[in-house]
């Protein structure tokens, strides 16, 4: 996908949780967009997003956000940051968990986006 013309509206991104024995990553997103987590792992149906200190989203610190294979988590990027970082805490059905990370990642001004719109 290239972002050679103007956008419209903010990049967004998804992640797939992985099963915790594979290795989960991240990169960035823009302001105004939204990060979605989703997992596809039969073993470890439900996790948790557990942010260090800031999240991209609001003022909260060490912000928890709790999906599973039919909910996934979605935030909005209201913040621009270069270093936000989160663990996932991956559950099995009988409650019992692996945790992975810390991953870090970015949230970049939207440079496509018209000016006085979020992210623009």
């Amino acid at each position: 996908m290239t972002t050679e013309g103007k956008l419209d509206r903010p990049l967004s991104t998804v992640i797939t949780v992985p099963d915790p024995d594979n290795t989960p990553f991240s990169n960035h997103a823009e302001q105004g967009g939204t990060l979605q987590w989703r997992t596809e792992s039969h073993h470890y149906p439900e996790f948790e997003i557990r942010f260090q200190g800031a999240n991209p989203s609001n003022a909260d610190t060490d912000l928890v956000l709790k999906g599973s294979d039919v909910q996934p988590v979605v935030i909005r990027l209201n913040t621009v940051g270069d270093h936000y970082q989160y663990t996932v805490r991956h559950y099995m059905k009988d409650g019992t968990y692996k945790e992975t990370g810390p991953v870090v990642f970015i949230v970049t001004k939207c440079w496509g986006c018209p000016p006085g719109r979020i992210g623009g």
